[in-house]
């Protein structure tokens, strides 16, 4: 019984956030942010990430009222503009790294299949500037990510692997686009590291598992890139050793929990 009942109240945080995104997420969006960017289009990049941690923070509450907790330690700089790269597990990813990011959310990598016809994403996606790129040609995704640094002072949000892990191990690192951030722009690199979200990595595990999420995330950083272009992989390299290093003593600090 009680298992049953644990099942019903992750459908009606579901149920509920589906409902925050109508209420307030579409009037916010469309009577108070769009034109507030469009009068002060200097003041977008604040305006946004007000929109997200808002919008964020009430789908992670309502995800805590279905049970989950959510575990964060540490701050996200994104002034001056920095490259975040994340471990990839399950759609609350943005969601945390929005929460964390000071001042401003981080413009994150997306397939172009998210930047259009996605209430509230798609949008969001625009607002905040996002490269979108084609996973199947990845010249245009590199090209992409290249001018997004170059043109913006935005930090990015990079999911080095790729895809969700299925397992929650950290996946083999795809570096081409974090390469070319620092090919346009030098900047510090974060880590964000998290674990716990992969048993709910899509929208369909979520429907009756969301009391089951232990989510924790942690950072780590800044890193400072090499000046020889030629030192940058074994740079990224490095790095993922300290995230996969980083994941497992999260992993016996919370074991049990």
């Amino acid at each position: 019984m009680r298992e049953l009942l644990n099942h019903v109240r992750s459908a009606l945080s579901l149920l509920a956030v589906m409902v925050w995104f109508i209420v307030p997420g579409v009037p916010l969006l469309y009577l108070v942010l769009l034109p507030a960017t469009w009068l002060f289009p200097r003041r977008r990049a604040g305006l946004v990430s007000w929109y997200m941690k808002i919008i964020c923070g009430g789908i992670l509450g309502l995800l805590r009222l279905g049970g989950a907790r959510f575990t964060r330690s540490g701050r996200i700089p994104t002034l001056p503009p920095a490259v975040v790269l994340m471990n990839h597990q399950s759609l609350v990813d943005i969601l945390t790294v929005s929460m964390m990011a000071r001042p401003h959310v981080p413009a994150f990598v997306t397939r172009d299949r998210y930047a259009r016809f996605i209430p509230l994403v798609s949008p969001c996606i625009r607002l905040l500037g996002c490269p979108v790129v084609d996973p199947r040609d990845t010249e245009q995704a590199v090209a992409a990510i290249e001018e997004v640094a170059r043109s913006q002072e935005r930090a990015i949000l990079i999911f080095p692997e790729g895809h969700r892990s299925k397992d929650g191990q950290v996946r083999l690192f795809r570096t081409a686009g974090a390469q070319a951030v620092l090919r346009a722009r030098r900047m510090p690199v974060y880590l964000v590291v998290t674990d716990g979200f992969w048993t709910s990595r899509r929208f369909t595990d979520f429907a009756t598992n969301v009391h089951r999420i232990r989510g924790v995330t942690e950072v780590l950083g800044p890193f400072e890139p090499p000046a020889a272009e030629d030192a940058v992989p074994a740079f990224f390299a490095e790095l993922r050793e300290r995230m996969v290093a980083h994941l497992q003593q999260m992993r016996g600090r919370h074991a049990g929990v």
